[in-house]
């Protein structure tokens, strides 16, 4: 991750400088009184030293520190134990939740099959409380895993239940 900000370092200072003690020398004392009165701010001029402490504490590797032009650029390299091996690894949790909202839906919308054969999409939609395409979708796939035919039309028609 890298985190970069535009900023205006004292005469002299580079990367190395920050890393060293230094003494605090805000560019607008203003606002960083404004930040270490409302809690913001700790102590002045410790903000590297505990980021540092920071990393140092989760093992991580120390953040890279980067002048550029106007700039500075903090690099933090990822922990092992974020780093994903197969990107496109669906997400467990979610992915359980989502399966549990359409079982949810699935007997939902049978259960308005069984009571009324007759009921329209739109009909659903509404007692469902969820969009008119939703139910489309929704009826195209239990129609395509056989779970319910639609025998007639759209006007005269009724579901029938597999």
């Amino acid at each position: 991750m890298i985190i970069s900000n535009r900023c205006v370092l004292p005469d002299g200072w580079t990367e190395d400088t920050l890393m060293e003690p230094h003494d605090s020398v805000p560019y607008n004392p203003d606002i960083a009184n404004v930040f270490y009165r409302a809690g913001f701010i700790e102590n002045w001029g410790r903000g590297i030293e505990t980021i540092c402490s920071a990393c140092k504490e989760l093992g991580a590797e120390q953040p890279t520190y980067e002048l550029r032009g106007n700039s500075l650029r903090v690099r933090f390299a990822a922990l092992q134990s974020a780093i994903i091996a197969d990107s496109k690894a669906p997400n467990g949790q979610g992915d359980q939740k989502n399966v549990q909202k359409e079982n949810d839906l699935e007997t939902r919308v049978l259960a308005l099959i069984a009571k009324n054969n007759n009921i329209t999409m739109s009909q659903i939609a509404d007692q469902l409380d969820v969009s008119y395409k939703t139910v489309q979708r929704f009826m195209d796939k239990l129609k395509k895993a056989g779970r319910v035919e639609r025998k007639g039309g759209k006007r005269f028609g009724y579901w029938e239940i597999r």
